[in-house]
């Protein structure tokens, strides 16, 4: 979609145009599948408006569900890595569906590990009396 504001995203992506084709199709099957085309028509404007790829990839039509697949990103410290996911849908809720990552490989999981050893430590707060 526009560079406007998404370049640091598209450059951790390996197949842009793919990935921003697949979100465009997902919201559109998840906005179908909520009943709440009138609820977004707003935001789509405004997306049509900001970006002549959206709007290209919205007057496409393409509806594409999550279900699973392989998605590679691009991470600035430790390179590529590819995560195997698949999405569920949450019984009693059309709205919402959850989707599960994992590493791809013993590669992908040993430079999750060194993304995970490398953050620094969260101080907490203890709660106020």
């Amino acid at each position: 979609m526009s560079s406007h504001g998404t370049a640091h995203v598209q450059a951790k992506q390996s197949d842009w145009q793919s990935v921003a084709r697949f979100a465009v199709g997902a919201f559109r099957a998840d906005v179908a599948r909520a009943g709440a085309s009138k609820e977004v028509e707003a935001l789509v404007d405004e997306l049509i408006r900001l970006s002549p790829e959206f709007e290209a990839i919205w007057r496409d039509n393409d509806v594409r569900g999550h279900g699973e697949g392989i998605k590679y990103l691009h991470h600035p410290q430790v390179g590529p890595i590819a995560l195997e996911y698949s999405a569920f849908a949450v019984d009693g809720r059309p709205d919402l569906s959850m989707v599960i990552y994992h590493p791809a490989t013993p590669a992908d999981i040993e430079r999750i590990k060194t993304l995970v050893k490398s953050k620094p430590e969260v101080a907490t707060v203890p709660p106020a009396s």
